[in-house]
């Protein structure tokens, strides 16, 4: 029951009405004061109803806004999520931007809906629209922001996000060269002027590593004698080994011979050492010259599962080769990383020997 107390100054006269509530319900005591008696027991009897309700919201939930929870995880979480915070840094300033003046306890998920229909039908800079899977970005940066505010800052009680749809996607790209397009894709990389496209689509092709992992491997990610290639951080932010197949072993010992001793990266820049080089130009041109089209680098993953799926490889074996995070047998099973998996390479190795012995038709 609370407690209405008459608040007076030095001379005895009321100048005011305190309302103090002190329950046992695990919030620490209220305590507000009025002009009017009525007023401090109308307020003290609307707090204790909430509390009894579970309705009740302390004052850490009142005072803050989504801007200074956005704020303080920029400043605080972000910096350790280097890898993508270039991005997830413009998803916050967006959200920032339109509801960033909003207090904490007034973001609805009918509020965040509706800017998440302002987000698919906005123009990005580049005047075009948002696509699903962009929108559906934005929304997971504003979740992670919330969800950090529920449970490090006690500034929520709940994410409104959990309450929010995601946009639906379209199928993703099911794209991968037949054999014709690898023999001339092949063909074209081991001719182009750059002398690293060859070896870099080799690995591609045979360990379904990504084209950034590759650009950035250095000579202490091989190991020669057990024939692997380590990836000390791949997209999913793990550690990764896989299995280095003969025809990619010569490919790069050709260039480990003649390595400069100055740098530790394998397909080094011969303007800059530390500086990751690009192979963008070479490798449209590749494309251009052995008539392959609508195919990206990042499809070479796609070539690399669609035929081992084909050849019989089981979800495991995929899952663990390409990285899956999302597979959870892939983590239980950790021991399937490296030998369980060469099978894999080594069949697309045997294509690739296959269809280099060939004149390109």
């Amino acid at each position: 029951m609370a407690s209405i107390r008459a608040r007076k100054n030095r001379e005895g006269k009321v100048i005011g009405w305190q309302a103090m509530i002190r329950l046992k319900d695990g919030f620490p005591p209220q305590s507000k004061v009025f002009p009017t008696k009525q007023e401090a027991k109308d307020w003290a009897k609307q707090q204790e109803a909430e509390r009894r309700l579970g309705c009740y919201l302390p004052n850490q939930y009142r005072k803050h806004t989504l801007a200074e929870l956005i704020d303080r995880y920029i400043a605080i979480v972000l910096p350790t999520h280097p890898k993508n915070a270039h991005n997830t840094l413009r998803h916050l300033n967006w959200w920032k931007d339109n509801l960033g003046a909003y207090g904490l306890n007034n973001l609805s998920p009918e509020l965040i809906a509706e800017h998440r229909q302002k987000l698919s039908q906005g123009l990005t800079p580049g005047h075009t629209r948002r696509t699903p899977a962009t929108v559906n970005r934005y929304l997971a940066a504003l979740s992670v922001v919330l969800s950090y505010g529920v449970k490090e800052c006690g500034w929520l009680r709940e994410n409104p996000m959990l309450k929010i749809t995601k946009m639906k996607e379209p199928p993703g790209r099911d794209r991968y060269l037949s054999l014709q397009e690898m023999q001339k894709l092949l063909y074209a990389c081991r001719n182009s002027k750059n002398k690293y496209l060859y070896p870099i689509v080799l690995i591609a092709l045979t360990t379904s590593m990504r084209q950034g992992e590759i650009l950035l491997l250095k000579w202490n990610d091989i190991d020669f004698e057990r024939n692997t290639i380590s990836i000390k951080k791949t997209k999913n932010g793990e550690h990764k080994t896989t299995p280095m197949v003969a025809i990619v072993k010569r490919s790069l010992l050709k260039f480990f011979e003649k390595r400069n001793l100055h740098s530790p990266q394998i397909f080094s820049s011969s303007k800059c050492f530390s500086k990751k080089i690009s192979i963008r130009t070479a490798w449209e041109t590749a494309l251009k010259r052995a008539d392959v089209s609508n195919f990206r680098f990042h499809d070479l993953r796609h070539t690399f599962a669609s035929y081992n799926a084909q050849s019989g490889a089981t979800d495991l074996q995929l899952g663990a080769a390409l990285g899956n995070k999302t597979a959870q047998m892939v983590r239980r099973y950790s021991h399937m990383r490296v030998e369980h998996i060469r099978p894999l390479s080594e069949r697309l190795e045997s294509l690739i020997n296959l269809i280099e012995d060939l004149p390109p038709t």
